[in-house]
């Protein structure tokens, strides 16, 4: 049995009746990475002999981490979170040699619940730009096709788990960091209510949109670790098929068209399976200036004293730059219009028409070139900015609530595309119900040709943004 290819729930079940050891699915785990790190390169650090010294003491004593939800369970940190004793780059050179003497929290409630961890998952520098490639570890492929990207800030996570070298990883996201990977990589990645995490180091109150959220191969899979994230595993049973609306195209955002067709595809198949869908939006055109406030202001306050490093990207020096020259009636202004766009979507989902979920792309974009490090335009339209083409994620951010990228479809040319499900501040468990029936409806998305994979020579694809 290839347990390494099986639903993290499904080896949660072998695991609780003792029909899979914690070693035997550590060691397919292991095979299928070995088979294709040396193209994907989503795990760059890894510490597997730690890793199997703990899944031999779990299945040596089962009085060890008994209760421990998701014991045995195969996962990696992303390398944005601090981790003691590992290497813990952010992707910068100025943090090449960190070794942490603590655990984000996060990590702590990830090693409580049992798993097994493997090692770190490749990010953008500082996870800034949705595109995993950095000066320290290199760059992280499409496992669905090598010469693409694997999106980002989550890149590393989303690619591991298409591949099946992990049961189960965390993400963040600020601007699609989970959820645009999950779609170019044909896995589930779920944002969760803005600060409805408990497992996060403290912020200033003034910055709420980003989180930490699992990610998962299936929506049971992301619906099991953020329940046991949350310390509430069940989730509410749908009366009937929802009500949902549609977004095309978010406010008039530039959508490729082979994006925009698998989207109408995959609604039109929920149409098909008894969902009320209407097209219709609450008004988010708006988000755009807050967000990119409020992003700056981010930056600044964690990442200030690089301003002046030349050692980190441009892009990165720009984000930090600009929020250190906020003025305060910017910041106040932008937090204003955070609460208004708050209010519209909590009304949006409460008033005359009731909607239950709004449907929309989750990037505006398929897998791009892996050289790139942005998408320069969408049908004609200039895009200045990387945030540009994942306005789509961006925009769905500022309101706060939940949304999650679930596989739908691919392009002409076989890439992954997710569709966007976002729903009402809080409501996020009902949220995972919803996207269960969207699933059922498209089918759980098969793996990437790993044996492609396998005898893939990297030297012959093209270079990473840094050659």
């Amino acid at each position: 049995m290839d347990l390494a290819g099986l639903p993290a729930t499904e080896q949660r079940t072998l695991l609780d009746g003792g029909h899979a050891s914690c070693r035997e699915l550590l060691a397919d785990c292991r095979t299928r990475a070995e088979l294709t790190e040396p193209v994907v390169n989503a795990i760059p650090t890894v510490d597997w002999e730690s890793a199997e010294d703990l899944a031999g003491c779990l299945d040596n004593d089962p009085a060890l981490l008994a209760d421990a939800p998701l014991r045995g369970l195969v996962t990696a940190f992303k390398d944005l979170l601090p981790t003691a004793g590992m290497r813990t780059t952010f992707g910068s050179l100025a943090y090449a040699d960190h070794f942490p003497d603590r655990d984000h929290p996060l990590v702590t409630a990830i090693r409580t619940s049992g798993m097994v961890s493997v090692g770190k998952t490749n990010t953008p520098e500082l996870g800034s730009g949705s595109q995993t490639f950095n000066p320290v570890l290199g760059t992280t492929r499409n496992p669905w096709d090598p010469t693409r990207t694997s999106g980002g800030s989550s890149g590393g996570a989303a690619a591991a788990l298409a591949c099946g070298s992990l049961s189960l990883a965390d993400g963040s996201d600020l601007g699609g960091s989970l959820r645009n990977p999950a779609s170019f990589c044909g896995v589930v990645g779920f944002r969760p209510s803005s600060g409805s995490i408990p497992h996060e180091e403290p912020r200033p109150s003034v910055i709420r949109m980003s989180t930490v959220g699992p990610m998962g191969r299936t929506v049971g899979d992301v619906a099991l670790f953020h329940g046991v994230l949350v310390g509430d595993l069940g989730l509410p049973t749908p009366v009937g098929p929802p009500r949902a609306a549609y977004s095309p195209d978010l406010g008039g955002l530039p959508v490729d068209p082979e994006v925009r067709r698998v989207t109408e595809v995959a609604v039109n198949a929920l149409v098909d399976a008894g969902w009320r869908v209407d097209e219709a939006e609450p008004d988010l055109s708006a988000s755009d200036k807050p967000f990119d406030v409020l992003r700056g202001l981010s930056y600044w306050l964690a990442w200030s004293h690089l301003i002046d490093d030349e050692r980190i990207k441009e892009s990165c020096r720009y984000e930090i730059e600009a929020g250190r020259d906020l003025s305060e009636h910017e910041q106040i202004a932008a937090v204003t219009e955070e609460n208004r766009h708050r209010s519209l979507w909590d009304d949006f989902f409460t008033g005359p028409e009731s909607f239950d979920l709004l449907l929309a792309p989750v990037s505006q974009v398929p897998p791009f070139p892996v050289g790139w490090e942005s998408v320069p335009e969408i049908n004609g339209v200039p895009l200045p900015h990387y945030k540009d083409w994942m306005r789509s994620c961006c925009r769905i951010t500022v309101p706060g609530g939940p949304a999650i990228s679930v596989p739908a479809g691919f392009t002409a040319d076989g890439l992954p595309v997710g569709l966007q499900l976002a729903g009402p501040r809080g409501a996020d468990r009902r949220l995972l119900a919803y996207a269960v029936l969207a699933e059922e409806v498209f089918g759980v998305m098969p793996s990437p040709d790993l044996g492609m994979l396998a005898t893939t020579d990297p030297t012959t694809l093209p270079p990473g943004p840094l050659g």
